[in-house]
């Protein structure tokens, strides 16, 4: 058996297959049931890592808790973010009990641990009163939160915040690491959450000037084609925000009996960083949706006035990372 799992090791095909098909917190568990000493030593670029869950030990990569049970864009923005800024690797931590950083998405009701640093992400809803009792006993720190409800509610749980001119969501700051790839398609982009995705595709089609906008795929094909549309009408949070971040004029188009958990919550946290009089919102039922016109909704479009800074989210975590080098 020994030898079979050996040979597995050194085989150049199956260690890419493995790569491309497990992601890298399974291969890391894995890897560490082949190696006597139970660590992973990895190569790129020319730099070493090296992760020793034995020890509790990760050198050269960067440990972030980000959700990743289902494809869909805008969770990878928070990884995608800090492996550009801090030009290392990212290890998901979801699954593994180290602390590190949680960034982007409403991912904060699941601190599950101490030491914790948070970077623009929020809450899906407002806490109960035993969620709120378990942020403040993880007592993460705070760098920065993506608007004013995550940050009534933790203020209510105990926990210390920055002030408000950090607010906001650090994909609000992907101009300034990725610059898409633009068509000249001038087409309305409809970018459904992945739960409405299958009921949009079944009642639109790609013409008359509409494009579905498929949040599935990798997170820099669906800012280029966000980035590519006139107008993006969304009822993917993230499909808002990269229109806001890219300067295209959008709608927040809520579904009201299939709505997304916490229902308004996150999108209100939001837009308590924008002019919230200047948000444009359209509410319909499932139903509605194949006789909607859409280019009806396109020309309530708006690109409300920010109240947010680019460069003081960027400076929230850069100033921890020089801290903490």
């Amino acid at each position: 058996m020994n030898s079979f799992l050996n040979n597995l090791k050194r085989n150049s095909l199956v260690r890419s297959t493995i790569k491309n098909l497990i992601p890298i917190e399974a291969r890391v568990k894995a890897y560490s049931l082949l190696n006597k000493d139970s660590s992973i030593r990895m190569y790129f670029e020319n730099n070493t890592a090296l992760f020793d869950p034995k020890n509790k030990n990760i050198q050269g990569l960067m440990p972030v808790f980000y959700w990743d049970g289902t494809p869909n864009f805008g969770d990878v923005v928070g990884p995608y973010l800090i492996s550009k800024i801090t030009g290392k690797p990212v290890l998901n931590i979801r699954n593994l009990q180290y602390p590190g950083i949680m960034a982007v998405g409403s991912i904060m009701q699941w601190l599950d641990r101490k030491d914790m640093v948070v970077w623009g992400s929020g809450l899906i809803s407002k806490p109960t009163d035993e969620k709120m009792k378990e942020l403040k006993k993880y007592n993460p720190k705070i760098l920065s939160v993506r608007g004013r409800e995550t940050a009534k509610c933790l203020l209510e749980a105990g926990i210390n915040i920055p002030d408000q001119s950090v607010y906001g969501d650090p994909a609000l700051i992907l101009p300034l690491f990725y610059n898409p790839s633009v068509n000249d398609s001038k087409k309305i982009g409809i970018c459904p959450h992945y739960i409405h995705k299958s009921h949009f595709l079944e009642n639109i089609t790609n013409k008359d000037n509409l494009k579905i906008i498929d949040v599935q795929k990798d997170m820099e094909s669906v800012v280029d084609s966000i980035s590519s549309s006139t107008v993006c009408i969304s009822t993917s949070l993230h499909g808002l925000i990269i229109a806001q971040a890219y300067g295209i004029p959008w709608v927040w188009l809520e579904v009201v009996d299939k709505n997304l958990v916490g229902n308004d919550f996150k999108f209100k946290d939001f837009f308590s960083t924008l002019d919230k009089s200047q948000v444009s919102h359209v509410r319909v039922g499932m139903e509605d949706i194949k006789d909607i016109d859409f280019k009806a909704i396109a020309e309530k479009a708006t690109l409300p006035e920010k109240m947010y800074s680019e460069e003081l989210i960027l400076e929230s975590l850069k100033a921890y990372l020089n801290k903490t080098s």
